[in-house]
């Protein structure tokens, strides 16, 4: 197996090729810090496995690299590994392509397994493995008084999807995003974004 770890601490780097090596057979590793330089890694690089962060120097994040290496090595199958054990970040990962989302928090036993099913062709996001077809909506199971379709905006928005984002994601007009946004304040009975958040978490959004 080919791997390649994009982080921009060398030691994290250097101690998770170290890990995998005593659990698969890594014929080849490669390294990068940012998001550009695994981009270009990518295009000579074949790699099988493909690990990197959420938050990264250099202006591009892990989410925006997943894009751009999917279509590089659509065959490879691409993890975020971060620390950040957030419902949103996790959300964005699958819709950029993500084959996983698992945390640096893990213990090597966990860590591992998740692997296994991800190379497996199964995907796992913070130790759930996911269905394909359903995969997109259990990130939606909200028991909200609010329509279908205003649990997508509200989700969206508590995650910080602009209103043009969130139109252009739903194939809807922004003028729509707005008319729906305002339905559900009026259903929450508020507009106060932070408020919305406060509700997102007790409905175990995040």
């Amino acid at each position: 197996m080919n791997l390649m770890v994009v982080d921009d601490h060398e030691i994290v780097r250097d101690g998770l090729a170290m890990l995998l090596q005593q659990s698969f057979c890594i014929d080849s590793k490669k390294f990068a810090s940012d998001g550009y330089e695994a981009i270009k890694l990518a295009e000579d690089f074949a790699a099988d496995l493909i690990l990197l962060d959420v938050s990264m120097p250099g202006g591009l994040d892990g989410l925006s690299t997943i894009e751009k290496l999917k279509k590089i090595l659509p065959e490879s199958k691409i993890v975020i590994f971060s620390m950040f054990d957030d419902i949103g970040y996790q959300k964005k990962a699958y819709d950029c392509g993500a084959d996983g989302y698992l945390i640096k928090q893990l213990k090597k036993e966990e860590l591992i397994e998740s692997l296994d099913l991800i190379l497996a062709n199964k995907k796992v996001f913070t130790n759930q493995v996911l269905e394909e077809e359903s995969a997109s909506d259990s990130f939606y199971q909200l028991d909200l008084p609010i329509s279908k379709r205003e649990k997508e905006v509200f989700v969206l928005t508590v995650m910080g999807y602009s209103q043009k984002d969130i139109a252009d994601k739903l194939n809807i007009t922004v003028k729509t995003v707005e008319n729906h946004r305002q339905k559900i304040g009026e259903k929450l009975e508020t507009q106060k974004r932070f408020e919305w958040v406060g509700i997102a978490k007790r409905y175990n959004v995040f």
